[in-house]
């Protein structure tokens, strides 16, 4: 089965949460041969940790979306480079995507 995965995440403290969940889902679909089109939206203050462009998320087979307002707020400009994208708004791409038929995980 294919599925449409967006993961939400809006607190720093919260990363390793969800390298850890995004791992286990991975390695859920490969053990049940299922597929995945995963998105994960940044919000709130988790956009800092892309002050460092080289982490783990932009050597994964996923799209992020950072959340424009959230980067200003953070004194950061907006970021396109390789899988990230700023969007205008994270909530505007989480209804987006939900309405595309995406099931939301959010990090809490």
């Amino acid at each position: 089965m294919h599925y449409k995965v967006l993961f939400r995440i809006e607190k720093l403290r919260l990363i390793s949460k969800l390298q850890n969940k995004l791992t286990n889902y991975q390695n859920y679909c490969k053990e049940m041969g299922d597929t995945a089109e995963i998105e994960i939206v940044f919000a709130g203050d988790v956009v800092q940790y892309f002050q460092n462009l080289d982490n783990e998320f932009t050597e994964l087979d996923v799209d992020i979306a950072l959340c424009h307002n959230a980067l200003s707020g953070q004194g950061m400009e907006d970021i396109q480079y390789k899988n990230i994208r700023t969007v205008r708004a994270g909530i505007g791409e989480i209804i987006k995507r939900k309405a595309e038929g995406f099931i939301e995980y959010t990090i809490e």
